[in-house]
């Protein structure tokens, strides 16, 4: 990656309370932070107006250097394209990856995925200076969710959005047999030695369809070494993510907050955010995945799906709905008729397409920004035209404003002044 990016790290605070009372252990004061890495392409050291950024979101359980193959990739495919990347910004969670190992003090077992969209665009006013439009959001599972959410609070912020099969459903992760939280629930987290870890993975047939260049950043990045307050004895490696918080970040517990049965809610103030058409879920919900479904038509820049045809969240029928609904409603981009949202479907794929089918899932972005970028151009050159007008024009009433509200009913005095 150094032959291609200057990489630079940050620390900086999350967004002041967390939108659970229990995402922190000790008081809900706590001042949490986000572990952040910004990627500067070496030939763009003095990038030009219209030059992209790119922020970046990932998948659950999975750490921001994974997704570096996918930058390089999609950096090699930018000049041919018509594009030049400014610069590339992701953040660990605050509570996963180098960011929950920051806050691992401080974090409780109830993360809202929202957390992440506010502290994101926290991040945007910290760096603003670096971060000229246009934005474009490139997120993967649980990380597309997050940019989307982004996006319904702040519709002008990303010019578009490249969504890796995004974690945007009427359900969260089934509760029952082999489903990820389940799986991770059980999962393994220590190893006596960084190598022995390496092995096992490399033998899993989990891992055998990754790109091997995430794979190493795997082996890299997801383990950390003991002692840990988990391990605090044991010499060896665990999961740089714990699996406990990346369960939590999958599923949230309705037990407390439900009849015996699961069928009635009897403290709503548990679960203030529970729709009632999904009880059947019990004794686990996630709110996000149905409440951003709902509100797909409202997303204001344009959309690109990445969708993998394996995946359990990218049947036909809801990839069609995706491509059908996706800013078609008040406040949305006009939709796919406008030409505004767009998605591929990539065969033999799984829900990993980050991980399994880098080099597609660049392809796919690059081919979708080539467009966009003219887009973006169209409307920068619109505003700057518009800018060179008098201070007088753009700050008071036009002859066609006043034509339009209509004559007043009495003469106006002229001003003494």
């Amino acid at each position: 990656m150094s032959s291609v990016f200057e990489i630079r790290e940050h620390t900086i605070e999350c967004q002041h309370i967390r939108q659970y009372a229990r995402a922190t252990a000790n008081s809900q004061d706590d001042v949490l932070h986000l572990a952040v890495k910004q990627y500067i392409p070496l030939d763009n050291q003095n990038p030009k107006e219209g030059d992209i950024t790119i922020i970046g979101a990932c998948a659950n359980g999975f750490p921001k250097e994974l997704y570096e193959p996918l930058w390089k990739d999609l950096y090699a495919r930018s000049k041919s394209s018509g594009f030049r990347i400014r610069g590339i910004w992701i953040a660990d969670t605050a509570m996963q990856g180098a960011s929950g190992i920051l806050n691992e003090q401080l974090l409780g077992n109830d993360p809202a995925w929202t957390d992440h969209v506010r502290d994101l665009l926290h991040m945007t006013n910290v760096f603003r200076s670096e971060m000229p439009m246009p934005i474009v959001g490139v997120g993967h599972s649980y990380g597309g969710n997050i940019l989307c959410n982004l996006a319904l609070i702040h519709p002008r912020l990303l010019s578009t959005l490249i969504l890796l099969d995004p974690v945007v459903q009427e359900h969260a992760s089934t509760v029952s047999g082999p489903s990820p939280a389940w799986a991770s629930t059980w999962r393994r987290d220590f190893w006596p030695s960084r190598a022995e870890a390496e092995a096992s993975f490399r033998k899993s047939k989990f891992y055998q369809t990754w790109d091997s260049r995430v794979l190493d950043r795997w082996c890299k990045y997801g383990l950390r070494e003991t002692p840990t307050p988990l391990y605090p004895k044991e010499k060896g490696v665990t999961l740089a993510t714990t699996k406990y918080q990346e369960c939590f970040t999958f599923l949230r517990p309705s037990w407390e907050a439900m009849s015996e049965d699961g069928k009635t809610v009897v403290k709503r103030e548990l679960v203030p955010d529970m729709d009632p058409g999904f009880l059947t879920k019990f004794p686990f919900y996630r709110p996000e995945p149905p409440t951003t479904l709902k509100r797909i038509a409202e997303l204001r820049p344009s959309v690109f799906y990445v969708f993998g045809s394996l995946s359990d969240m990218s049947s036909p029928e809801a990839c069609k709905y995706k491509l059908e609904t996706t800013g078609t409603g008040t406040g949305g981009s006009g939709g796919a008729k406008e030409g505004m949202v767009d998605g591929v479907r990539l065969e033999g794929i799984g829900h990993l397409v980050a991980m399994e089918a880098t080099e597609k899932c660049a392809d796919a972005a690059a081919a979708w920004l080539r467009k966009e970028v003219k887009r973006f151009e169209k409307e920068r050159m619109e505003y700057m035209e518009w800018t060179k007008q008098s201070m007088e024009a753009k700050t008071t009433f036009s002859e066609e404003w006043k034509r339009r509200i209509g004559p007043p009913l009495k003469p106006i005095p002229q001003s003494k002044l």
